[in-house]
Protein backbone atom coordinates (compact mmCIF):
# COMPACT_ATOMS: atom_id res chain seq x y z
CA UNK A 1 0.00 0.00 0.00
CA UNK A 2 1.73 2.95 -1.14
CA UNK A 3 1.37 6.56 0.37
CA UNK A 4 0.70 8.41 -3.08
CA UNK A 5 -2.23 6.01 -4.19
CA UNK A 6 -6.03 6.42 -3.64
CA UNK A 7 -6.10 2.88 -2.08
CA UNK A 8 -3.89 3.94 1.11
CA UNK A 9 -5.88 7.55 1.48
CA UNK A 10 -8.75 5.57 1.99
CA UNK A 11 -6.79 3.52 4.41
CA UNK A 12 -5.38 6.46 6.59
CA UNK A 13 -9.12 7.69 6.73
CA UNK A 14 -10.79 5.08 7.76
CA UNK A 15 -8.38 4.29 10.47
CA UNK A 16 -8.24 7.57 11.97
CA UNK A 17 -12.41 7.66 11.70
CA UNK A 18 -12.09 4.07 13.93
CA UNK A 19 -8.96 5.53 16.14
CA UNK A 20 -11.59 8.66 17.49
CA UNK A 21 -13.94 6.43 18.69
CA UNK A 22 -11.82 3.68 19.98
CA UNK A 23 -11.29 3.40 23.93
CA UNK A 24 -8.08 4.84 24.88
CA UNK A 25 -7.23 0.76 26.46
CA UNK A 26 -7.47 -0.69 23.18
CA UNK A 27 -6.04 1.90 21.09
CA UNK A 28 -2.26 0.53 21.18
CA UNK A 29 -3.69 -2.76 19.83
CA UNK A 30 -5.97 -1.17 17.25
CA UNK A 31 -2.65 0.93 16.47
CA UNK A 32 -0.77 -2.95 16.07
CA UNK A 33 -3.32 -4.57 14.07
CA UNK A 34 -3.79 -1.56 11.78
CA UNK A 35 -0.17 -1.54 10.54
CA UNK A 36 -0.05 -5.01 10.46
CA UNK A 37 -3.25 -5.32 8.21
CA UNK A 38 -1.23 -2.29 6.27
CA UNK A 39 2.01 -4.25 5.80
CA UNK A 40 0.23 -7.71 4.48
CA UNK A 41 -1.25 -5.47 1.66
CA UNK A 42 2.25 -6.31 -0.19
CA UNK A 43 1.76 -10.08 1.05
CA UNK A 44 0.21 -11.14 3.69
CA UNK A 45 2.03 -14.63 4.54
CA UNK A 46 5.25 -11.73 5.62
CA UNK A 47 2.92 -10.58 8.39
CA UNK A 48 4.04 -14.05 10.33
CA UNK A 49 7.58 -12.70 10.28
CA UNK A 50 7.06 -9.31 11.21
CA UNK A 51 4.49 -11.34 14.46
CA UNK A 52 7.66 -12.97 15.15
CA UNK A 53 9.96 -10.34 14.95
CA UNK A 54 7.64 -8.06 17.58
CA UNK A 55 7.28 -11.05 19.69
CA UNK A 56 11.00 -12.26 19.48
CA UNK A 57 12.07 -8.24 20.30
CA UNK A 58 9.67 -7.98 22.98
CA UNK A 59 11.11 -11.40 24.84
CA UNK A 60 14.76 -10.57 24.77
CA UNK A 61 14.22 -6.80 25.86
CA UNK A 62 13.23 -8.79 28.76
CA UNK A 63 16.22 -11.15 28.57
CA UNK A 64 18.58 -7.67 28.17
CA UNK A 65 17.05 -5.97 30.89
CA UNK A 66 17.49 -8.86 33.53
CA UNK A 67 20.65 -10.01 32.39
CA UNK A 68 22.97 -7.46 29.99
CA UNK A 69 25.36 -10.55 29.39
CA UNK A 70 22.23 -11.54 27.39
CA UNK A 71 23.08 -8.48 25.01
CA UNK A 72 25.15 -10.37 22.27
CA UNK A 73 23.59 -13.30 21.91
CA UNK A 74 20.29 -10.72 21.73
CA UNK A 75 21.82 -8.89 19.04
CA UNK A 76 22.82 -11.57 17.07
CA UNK A 77 19.09 -13.42 17.25
CA UNK A 78 17.37 -10.21 15.93
CA UNK A 79 19.83 -10.14 13.08
CA UNK A 80 19.27 -13.63 11.93
CA UNK A 81 16.26 -12.58 9.38
CA UNK A 82 17.99 -9.90 7.77
CA UNK A 83 20.62 -12.13 7.50
CA UNK A 84 18.78 -15.04 5.82
CA UNK A 85 16.29 -12.99 3.41
CA UNK A 86 18.98 -10.11 2.84
CA UNK A 87 22.65 -11.49 2.79
CA UNK A 88 22.37 -15.45 2.46
CA UNK A 89 22.84 -15.24 -1.27
CA UNK A 90 25.37 -12.77 -1.05
CA UNK A 91 27.17 -14.78 1.21
CA UNK A 92 27.03 -17.71 -1.23
CA UNK A 93 27.70 -15.84 -4.54
CA UNK A 94 30.95 -14.53 -2.98
CA UNK A 95 32.39 -17.92 -1.53
CA UNK A 96 31.55 -19.81 -5.02
CA UNK A 97 32.99 -16.76 -6.79
CA UNK A 98 36.26 -16.70 -4.52
CA UNK A 99 36.63 -20.79 -4.12
CA UNK A 100 35.32 -21.58 -7.03
CA UNK A 101 32.68 -24.22 -5.45
CA UNK A 102 29.64 -24.61 -6.29
CA UNK A 103 27.08 -23.30 -3.44
CA UNK A 104 23.34 -23.50 -2.75
CA UNK A 105 20.80 -20.43 -3.14
CA UNK A 106 17.98 -19.39 -0.78
CA UNK A 107 16.20 -17.02 -3.64
CA UNK A 108 14.30 -15.69 -0.81
CA UNK A 109 12.55 -11.55 -1.71
CA UNK A 110 13.56 -9.65 0.96
CA UNK A 111 9.96 -8.97 2.78
CA UNK A 112 9.54 -5.07 2.88
CA UNK A 113 10.98 -2.82 6.10
CA UNK A 114 12.85 -5.84 7.33
CA UNK A 115 16.30 -4.01 7.48
CA UNK A 116 14.58 -0.94 9.03
CA UNK A 117 13.02 -3.29 12.26
CA UNK A 118 16.41 -5.04 12.63
CA UNK A 119 17.94 -1.59 13.44
CA UNK A 120 14.97 -0.46 15.43
CA UNK A 121 15.42 -3.69 17.73
CA UNK A 122 19.05 -3.43 17.63
CA UNK A 123 18.91 -0.03 18.91
CA UNK A 124 16.31 -1.05 21.34
CA UNK A 125 18.22 -3.60 22.82
CA UNK A 126 21.57 -1.86 22.98
CA UNK A 127 19.62 0.91 25.01
CA UNK A 128 17.78 -1.33 27.28
CA UNK A 129 21.23 -2.91 28.56
CA UNK A 130 22.81 1.11 28.55
CA UNK A 131 19.99 2.05 31.11
CA UNK A 132 18.91 -0.99 33.32
CA UNK A 133 16.83 1.41 35.70
CA UNK A 134 14.15 1.67 32.75
CA UNK A 135 11.82 -1.35 33.03
CA UNK A 136 10.61 -2.61 29.25
CA UNK A 137 7.28 -1.25 28.40
CA UNK A 138 4.34 -3.91 27.95
CA UNK A 139 4.01 -5.60 24.53
CA UNK A 140 1.45 -3.29 22.61
CA UNK A 141 3.95 -0.41 23.39
CA UNK A 142 6.76 -2.61 21.95
CA UNK A 143 4.43 -3.60 18.63
CA UNK A 144 3.35 -0.11 18.02
CA UNK A 145 7.18 1.11 18.47
CA UNK A 146 7.91 -1.58 15.87
CA UNK A 147 5.31 -1.25 13.33
CA UNK A 148 3.67 1.73 13.22
CA UNK A 149 2.45 2.07 9.63
CA UNK A 150 4.09 5.16 8.94
CA UNK A 151 7.71 4.46 9.17
CA UNK A 152 7.19 0.63 9.22
CA UNK A 153 8.46 -0.25 5.76
CA UNK A 154 11.31 3.01 5.35
CA UNK A 155 11.85 4.60 8.49
CA UNK A 156 12.54 7.19 9.88
CA UNK A 157 14.85 4.87 11.94
CA UNK A 158 12.81 5.56 15.59
CA UNK A 159 14.66 5.79 19.30
CA UNK A 160 12.67 4.05 21.87
CA UNK A 161 13.77 6.90 24.34
CA UNK A 162 11.64 9.56 22.05
CA UNK A 163 8.77 7.01 20.95
CA UNK A 164 7.55 5.41 23.60
CA UNK A 165 6.88 7.86 26.00
CA UNK A 166 4.62 9.31 22.97
CA UNK A 167 2.38 6.57 22.67
CA UNK A 168 -0.18 6.95 25.28
CA UNK A 169 -1.08 10.66 24.18
CA UNK A 170 -1.82 9.44 21.02
CA UNK A 171 -4.74 11.29 19.90
CA UNK A 172 -5.84 13.50 16.94
CA UNK A 173 -6.12 16.98 17.13
CA UNK A 174 -7.07 20.10 15.47
CA UNK A 175 -4.01 21.56 15.59
CA UNK A 176 -2.09 19.09 14.37
CA UNK A 177 -3.79 18.46 10.92
CA UNK A 178 -2.68 21.48 8.60
CA UNK A 179 0.69 22.01 9.31
CA UNK A 180 0.62 18.08 9.16
CA UNK A 181 -1.66 17.93 5.82
CA UNK A 182 0.81 20.36 4.03
CA UNK A 183 3.97 18.34 4.67
CA UNK A 184 2.49 15.13 3.32
CA UNK A 185 1.32 17.16 0.16
CA UNK A 186 4.90 18.55 -0.04
CA UNK A 187 6.21 15.06 -0.06
CA UNK A 188 3.39 13.54 -2.55
CA UNK A 189 3.79 16.50 -4.74
CA UNK A 190 7.92 15.23 -4.73
CA UNK A 191 7.07 11.48 -5.41
CA UNK A 192 4.38 11.97 -7.83
CA UNK A 193 5.57 15.34 -10.18
CA UNK A 194 9.33 15.11 -9.73
CA UNK A 195 11.06 11.65 -8.53
CA UNK A 196 8.93 9.41 -10.60
CA UNK A 197 9.10 11.51 -14.19
CA UNK A 198 12.92 11.94 -13.40
CA UNK A 199 13.55 8.20 -12.31
CA UNK A 200 11.60 7.16 -15.54
CA UNK A 201 14.42 9.23 -17.59
CA UNK A 202 17.44 7.63 -15.46
CA UNK A 203 15.77 4.18 -15.65
CA UNK A 204 16.13 4.49 -19.17
CA UNK A 205 19.03 6.44 -19.78
CA UNK A 206 20.68 3.57 -17.55
CA UNK A 207 18.98 0.60 -19.35
CA UNK A 208 20.86 1.92 -22.47
CA UNK A 209 24.27 2.44 -20.40
CA UNK A 210 26.17 1.08 -23.90
CA UNK A 211 24.91 3.73 -25.62
CA UNK A 212 24.66 7.11 -23.41
CA UNK A 213 26.13 9.95 -24.73
CA UNK A 214 27.51 14.36 -24.35
CA UNK A 215 24.20 15.25 -22.33
CA UNK A 216 22.13 11.68 -21.96
CA UNK A 217 24.83 10.85 -19.62
CA UNK A 218 24.72 13.89 -17.53
CA UNK A 219 21.32 14.37 -17.11
CA UNK A 220 21.54 10.28 -15.82
CA UNK A 221 24.39 11.07 -13.49
CA UNK A 222 22.83 14.16 -11.70
CA UNK A 223 19.18 13.08 -12.32
CA UNK A 224 19.49 10.03 -10.38
CA UNK A 225 20.97 12.55 -7.07
CA UNK A 226 17.45 14.74 -7.74
CA UNK A 227 15.33 11.25 -8.60
CA UNK A 228 16.54 9.34 -4.88
CA UNK A 229 16.65 12.76 -2.84
CA UNK A 230 12.89 13.68 -4.16
CA UNK A 231 11.87 9.65 -3.50
CA UNK A 232 13.21 8.87 0.01
CA UNK A 233 12.56 12.28 1.29
CA UNK A 234 8.92 12.33 0.16
CA UNK A 235 8.30 9.20 1.89
CA UNK A 236 10.16 10.92 4.87
CA UNK A 237 8.26 13.74 4.29
CA UNK A 238 5.08 11.73 4.32
CA UNK A 239 5.27 9.41 7.55
CA UNK A 240 6.19 12.46 9.64
CA UNK A 241 3.39 13.78 8.55
CA UNK A 242 1.22 11.09 9.09
CA UNK A 243 2.66 10.62 12.53
CA UNK A 244 2.22 14.04 13.08
CA UNK A 245 -1.53 13.71 12.70
CA UNK A 246 -1.68 11.09 15.16
CA UNK A 247 0.11 13.33 17.81
CA UNK A 248 3.45 11.73 17.25
CA UNK A 249 6.27 13.72 16.71
CA UNK A 250 9.04 11.42 14.21
CA UNK A 251 12.56 13.09 14.04
CA UNK A 252 13.66 14.69 10.64
CA UNK A 253 15.42 12.91 8.46
CA UNK A 254 16.49 15.37 5.80
CA UNK A 255 18.19 18.15 5.88
CA UNK A 256 18.52 20.23 2.66
CA UNK A 257 20.88 18.04 2.30
CA UNK A 258 22.11 19.49 -1.14
CA UNK A 259 23.19 22.66 0.68
CA UNK A 260 25.64 20.90 1.88
CA UNK A 261 29.57 22.22 2.21
CA UNK A 262 31.04 18.70 2.79
CA UNK A 263 30.27 15.27 2.47
CA UNK A 264 30.30 14.87 6.17
CA UNK A 265 28.00 17.85 6.58
CA UNK A 266 25.76 16.08 4.38
CA UNK A 267 25.41 12.66 6.10
CA UNK A 268 24.28 14.64 8.90
CA UNK A 269 21.65 16.15 6.48
CA UNK A 270 20.94 12.90 4.79
CA UNK A 271 18.85 10.13 5.85
CA UNK A 272 19.41 11.45 9.65
CA UNK A 273 18.01 8.87 11.78
CA UNK A 274 20.42 6.33 9.61
CA UNK A 275 23.16 8.46 10.27
CA UNK A 276 22.94 8.54 14.09
CA UNK A 277 22.21 4.98 14.37
CA UNK A 278 25.46 4.21 12.63
CA UNK A 279 27.26 6.88 15.02
CA UNK A 280 25.83 5.26 17.85
CA UNK A 281 25.97 1.98 17.42
CA UNK A 282 29.02 1.44 14.97
CA UNK A 283 30.81 4.15 14.71
CA UNK A 284 30.96 4.88 18.48
CA UNK A 285 32.50 1.57 19.52
CA UNK A 286 35.11 0.78 16.83
CA UNK A 287 35.91 4.48 17.31
CA UNK A 288 36.51 3.55 21.16
CA UNK A 289 38.58 0.67 20.22
CA UNK A 290 40.85 1.47 16.88
CA UNK A 291 41.19 5.18 17.71
CA UNK A 292 44.74 4.52 19.13
CA UNK A 293 45.81 1.94 15.91
CA UNK A 294 43.92 4.03 13.10
CA UNK A 295 42.10 7.09 13.87
CA UNK A 296 40.51 7.42 10.67
CA UNK A 297 39.30 3.96 10.23
CA UNK A 298 36.37 3.78 12.12
CA UNK A 299 34.38 5.76 9.77
CA UNK A 300 35.45 4.11 6.81
CA UNK A 301 33.93 0.86 8.14
CA UNK A 302 31.42 2.69 9.73
CA UNK A 303 30.47 3.82 5.89
CA UNK A 304 31.08 0.13 4.86
CA UNK A 305 28.51 -1.09 7.36
CA UNK A 306 26.02 1.63 5.94
CA UNK A 307 26.85 0.60 2.16
CA UNK A 308 26.62 -3.29 2.96
CA UNK A 309 22.77 -2.15 4.84
CA UNK A 310 21.72 -0.75 1.66
CA UNK A 311 22.25 -3.63 0.08
CA UNK A 312 23.55 -7.03 -0.55
CA UNK A 313 26.39 -6.30 -3.07
CA UNK A 314 30.08 -5.22 -3.47
CA UNK A 315 29.02 -2.22 -5.51
CA UNK A 316 26.82 -0.97 -2.08
CA UNK A 317 30.07 -2.09 0.37
CA UNK A 318 32.21 0.02 -2.51
CA UNK A 319 29.80 3.05 -2.32
CA UNK A 320 29.91 3.39 1.61
CA UNK A 321 33.72 2.80 1.68
CA UNK A 322 34.26 5.52 -0.88
CA UNK A 323 31.96 7.84 1.16
CA UNK A 324 34.10 6.99 4.24
CA UNK A 325 37.55 8.08 2.44
CA UNK A 326 35.79 11.01 1.33
CA UNK A 327 35.43 11.95 4.46
CA UNK A 328 38.18 11.17 6.03
CA UNK A 329 40.67 12.84 3.17
CA UNK A 330 38.23 16.10 4.20
CA UNK A 331 39.61 15.76 7.31
CA UNK A 332 43.11 14.99 6.84
CA UNK A 333 43.25 17.36 3.62
CA UNK A 334 41.88 20.42 6.60
CA UNK A 335 38.99 20.70 3.43
CA UNK A 336 36.21 20.16 6.03
CA UNK A 337 37.01 23.35 8.26
CA UNK A 338 37.80 25.12 5.16
CA UNK A 339 34.26 24.51 3.67
CA UNK A 340 32.71 24.81 7.17
CA UNK A 341 34.44 28.55 7.30
CA UNK A 342 33.64 29.49 3.61
CA UNK A 343 31.02 32.26 2.79
CA UNK A 344 30.27 33.96 -0.95
CA UNK A 345 31.33 32.46 -3.40
CA UNK A 346 33.64 29.90 -1.82
CA UNK A 347 31.17 28.67 0.12
CA UNK A 348 28.78 27.86 -3.34
CA UNK A 349 31.83 26.59 -4.84
CA UNK A 350 31.96 23.83 -1.94
CA UNK A 351 28.18 23.18 -2.60
CA UNK A 352 28.42 22.46 -6.10
CA UNK A 353 32.06 20.70 -5.42
CA UNK A 354 30.14 18.28 -3.14
CA UNK A 355 27.18 17.78 -4.79
CA UNK A 356 29.41 16.96 -8.07
CA UNK A 357 30.88 14.21 -5.76
CA UNK A 358 27.80 13.34 -4.11
CA UNK A 359 26.19 12.55 -7.61
CA UNK A 360 29.36 10.62 -9.07
CA UNK A 361 29.95 8.44 -6.41
CA UNK A 362 25.50 7.73 -6.35
CA UNK A 363 25.98 6.13 -10.12
CA UNK A 364 28.02 3.11 -8.19
CA UNK A 365 24.88 3.15 -6.11
CA UNK A 366 22.36 2.86 -8.91
CA UNK A 367 24.54 0.41 -10.44
CA UNK A 368 24.02 -3.14 -11.19
CA UNK A 369 27.79 -3.60 -11.45
CA UNK A 370 31.07 -1.27 -12.08
CA UNK A 371 31.14 -2.03 -15.96
CA UNK A 372 27.68 -0.28 -16.26
CA UNK A 373 29.00 2.36 -13.39
CA UNK A 374 32.29 2.83 -15.65
CA UNK A 375 29.37 3.69 -18.81
CA UNK A 376 27.51 6.01 -17.53
CA UNK A 377 30.35 8.05 -16.55
CA UNK A 378 33.36 7.48 -18.65
CA UNK A 379 31.37 6.36 -21.40
CA UNK A 380 29.50 8.81 -21.41
CA UNK A 381 31.93 11.57 -21.75
CA UNK A 382 34.40 9.63 -24.17
CA UNK A 383 31.21 8.81 -26.54
CA UNK A 384 30.94 12.87 -26.65
CA UNK A 385 28.13 14.53 -28.69
CA UNK A 386 27.46 17.77 -26.56
CA UNK A 387 27.16 18.89 -29.58
CA UNK A 388 22.85 17.57 -29.15
CA UNK A 389 21.06 18.10 -26.62
CA UNK A 390 18.51 15.34 -25.83
CA UNK A 391 14.74 16.01 -25.93
CA UNK A 392 13.88 13.38 -23.35
CA UNK A 393 16.10 14.83 -21.03
CA UNK A 394 14.32 18.22 -21.01
CA UNK A 395 11.51 17.77 -18.48
CA UNK A 396 13.77 15.95 -15.74
CA UNK A 397 16.62 18.86 -16.00
CA UNK A 398 14.07 21.29 -15.49
CA UNK A 399 12.16 19.68 -12.75
CA UNK A 400 15.84 19.26 -10.95
CA UNK A 401 16.71 22.75 -11.59
CA UNK A 402 13.43 23.86 -9.45
CA UNK A 403 13.97 21.17 -6.68
CA UNK A 404 16.95 23.12 -6.37
CA UNK A 405 16.06 26.46 -6.65
CA UNK A 406 13.57 25.61 -3.48
CA UNK A 407 16.12 22.75 -1.66
CA UNK A 408 16.58 26.04 0.61
CA UNK A 409 12.45 25.41 1.57
CA UNK A 410 12.61 21.92 2.21
CA UNK A 411 12.48 21.07 5.51
CA UNK A 412 10.11 19.81 7.51
CA UNK A 413 10.05 23.15 10.12
CA UNK A 414 9.75 25.65 7.12
CA UNK A 415 7.01 23.74 5.42
CA UNK A 416 4.38 23.57 8.60
CA UNK A 417 5.66 27.19 9.62
CA UNK A 418 4.27 28.11 6.41
CA UNK A 419 1.57 26.49 6.12
CA UNK A 420 0.72 28.45 9.53
CA UNK A 421 0.66 31.73 7.82
CA UNK A 422 -2.01 30.57 5.24
CA UNK A 423 -5.74 30.45 6.58
CA UNK A 424 -7.09 26.86 6.95
CA UNK A 425 -10.11 28.08 5.10
CA UNK A 426 -8.21 28.20 2.17
CA UNK A 427 -5.13 26.16 2.77
CA UNK A 428 -7.14 22.96 3.14
CA UNK A 429 -9.42 22.44 -0.25
CA UNK A 430 -6.13 23.28 -2.08
CA UNK A 431 -4.08 20.61 -0.45
CA UNK A 432 -6.80 18.00 -0.31
CA UNK A 433 -7.17 18.83 -4.23
CA UNK A 434 -3.47 18.42 -4.49
CA UNK A 435 -3.30 15.22 -2.68
CA UNK A 436 -6.03 13.31 -4.36
CA UNK A 437 -5.00 14.69 -7.77
CA UNK A 438 -1.21 13.49 -7.17
CA UNK A 439 -2.86 9.97 -6.16
CA UNK A 440 -4.74 10.40 -9.47
CA UNK A 441 -1.70 10.59 -11.25
CA UNK A 442 -0.23 8.04 -9.41
CA UNK A 443 -2.10 5.42 -9.58
CA UNK A 444 -2.05 5.22 -13.52
CA UNK A 445 1.32 4.07 -13.44
CA UNK A 446 2.27 3.26 -9.46
CA UNK A 447 6.06 3.67 -8.54
CA UNK A 448 7.23 1.66 -5.52
CA UNK A 449 9.32 4.10 -3.10
CA UNK A 450 13.63 3.34 -4.09
CA UNK A 451 14.31 2.32 -0.34
CA UNK A 452 11.83 -0.18 -0.48
CA UNK A 453 14.13 -2.42 -1.96
CA UNK A 454 16.86 -2.08 1.13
Amino acid sequence: MLFQLPSFLLFFLIFCTIFAVCPKRFQLSYVTISSLVFYAWWYPPAVLLMIAMIVGCWWMLRLVWHDRSKLAPCVLVSLIPLVLYKYADFLFETIESISGIGTPRLGWALPLGVSFVTFTIIGYLVDTARQPEKKPPGFWSTAVYLTFFPHLIAGPILRARHILPQLQQMRIASANLMPNLALFTVGILKKVLVADPVGAYVDQAYAAHTTLSGWEGVAAIFGFSIQIYCDFSAYSDMAIALAGMLGIAFPENFHSPYGSVSMSEVWRRWHMTLSFWLRDYVFKPLHGYLHKYARHLSIVLTMGVSGLWHGAAWTFVLWGLAHGLVMVAETVSGYGRFAAAASGWKRWLCILFTFLIWSLLAVIFRSPSLSVAYDVVAGSFSRGNFGNWPAAATMPVLLGIGLLLLHPFDQVDKIRSMASFVPATVLAPVLLMLCIGCAAVASMQPANFYYFDF
